[in-house]
C-alpha cells in the first residue's frame, strides 16, 4: 500500500462518530496556522450522499464550508475513470460568517443531519487538523493515476477474469487503463497487461 493509501486508510478508519473523536476537540482556537481564524470550524454530519446539497445551501446562508474531495480510480462502462467522491462520507466542515453568525438554522438545513457534537458542546476542529487535511487533499488531487490506483507496485494478485484466471504474479506497472503483471508462464518470468476487473489483491 502506498503512502497516499496508508494516509487515507487512516483518515477514514473512524467514520461517523470516530471522526470526531480523532480530529475535533472543544477547543479554543490560536491565532496561527491556514485556518487560524477568530472563528471556529464545526463538523457537519450530513444525510447520505448529500454532502454536496448541504455544502450549497450552507453556503446560500453565508457561511464558509469546506469539503474535502478527493479522485479515484472507478470502473464505468468497462474503463476506468477518475471522479472525485467526499473524504469523509457524510461529513463536511462549516465556519460561521461573522462571530454574530448562529449555527442554530444549520440542523435545518436541507442535507444536513446535525452538527457534531460532544454532550451539548459543538465540537470544535484543531486548525492544524484541517490544515493536514487540505494538505492533503491536494498532494491526492495532484497524484497520478499509478499512485491513486487500488493496485500497486510489488502486489500480489491473483487473475479472477480471462483466459489466464487463477494464476498469480507480481504487479510491475499501472495506468488508468491496464495492469502489468509479472508471473510465470511456460517455466519463463513474462509480463502481462491486463485490465483492472480481471485482477483481486492477494491478501
Amino acid at each position: 500500500m502506498s503512502p497516499l493509501h496508508e494516509t487515507v486508510a487512516e483518515l477514514r478508519k473512524t467514520p461517523g462518530r470516530g471522526l470526531a473523536a480523532t480530529v475535533c476537540l472543544p477547543l479554543p482556537l490560536p491565532d496561527d496556522g491556514v485556518f487560524a481564524a477568530s472563528l471556529p470550524w464545526y463538523v457537519v454530519h450530513t444525510k447520505v450522499r448529500q454532502e454536496q446539497t448541504a455544502r450549497e445551501n450552507l453556503a446560500r446562508q453565508g457561511y464558509t464550508v469546506y469539503l474535502p474531495r478527493i479522485k479515484r480510480l472507478k470502473r464505468i462502462r468497462g474503463r476506468q475513470q477518475a471522479q472525485m467522491e467526499p473524504l469523509f462520507p457524510r461529513y463536511l466542515f462549516l465556519q460561521p460568517g461573522s462571530s454574530a453568525h448562529s449555527i442554530a438554522p444549520v440542523r435545518s438545513t436541507l442535507g444536513v443531519v446535525t452538527i457534531v457534537r460532544y454532550g451539548q458542546e459543538p465540537a470544535v476542529m484543531r486548525p492544524e487538523t484541517l490544515s493536514s487535511i487540505v494538505d492533503f487533499e491536494a498532494r491526492w488531487n495532484q497524484s497520478g493515476d499509478e499512485e491513486i490506483s487500488p493496485f500497486q507496485r510489488g502486489e500480489l494478485v491473483r487473475v479472477v477474469d480471462g483466459p489466464l484466471s487463477g494464476l498469480e504474479g507480481l504487479i510491475s506497472g499501472v495506468s488508468q487503463e491496464r495492469v502489468v503483471v509479472l508471473m510465470q508462464l511456460l517455466g519463463a518470468d513474462t509480463r502481462v497487461s491486463l485490465s483492472h476487473h480481471q485482477l483481486l489483491v492477494v491478501n
